[in-house]
């Protein structure tokens, strides 16, 4: 299994800009164990936005794989 780490410092400046853009919004309320929490949901303009991001990395992902596929002629 992979785990991503994300460094110190920029989880939050990146949920600002998402919520700059209106690609998610934010609700305050209260945890399961009964804690202050925010709560973060895509809004319809992220699903939208999440699409596209999605097809340029389908696009990048595929340009790399046939990169790396070897030819004909590398195969034995």
């Amino acid at each position: 299994m992979m785990y991503w780490q994300v460094e110190q410092g920029s989880l939050y400046p990146a949920l600002h800009r998402l919520i700059k853009r209106e690609w998610i919004s934010v609700e305050e309320g209260t945890s399961e164990n009964n804690r202050r929490a925010k709560f973060y949901r895509l809004t319809n303009k992220g699903k939208r936005q999440l699409t596209v991001e999605t097809s340029k990395w389908e696009k990048l992902a595929g340009a790399i794989a046939r990169i790396l596929r070897p030819t004909k002629e590398d195969q034995p």
